[in-house]
């Protein structure tokens, strides 16, 4: 009889430990250091890419050296809502 309860005992704490330590927890923003207000700076700011020099060609057939350039890229409105949708709602996916 006391084996058969010790037996139910050890099963019961076996149990709840693996719910507690393999349960999902819920995502704050808040916790990671994301404000939606940083998220809102961040996605206004023109992305900034390096394009390296190459030769183009041209419909006629000729081609020209162009230089290296810094290109500024602008998001679209939808774009950054996609994206503040997704950083704003991030679950964890199996």
């Amino acid at each position: 009889m006391k084996t058969k309860y010790l037996f139910y005992i050890t099963m019961t704490i076996t149990l709840l430990s693996y719910d507690i330590s393999f349960s999902q927890q819920i995502n704050d923003n808040r916790d990671m250091g994301l404000s939606p207000n940083k998220i809102v700076q961040k996605l206004n700011t023109p992305t900034k890419i390096w394009i390296n020099g190459g030769w183009e060609f041209r419909n006629d057939g000729t081609r020209f050296w162009k230089k290296g350039h810094w290109e500024f890229e602008e998001k679209t409105f939808q774009k950054k809502s996609e994206i503040f949708r997704e950083k704003l709602n991030a679950k964890n996916r199996v």
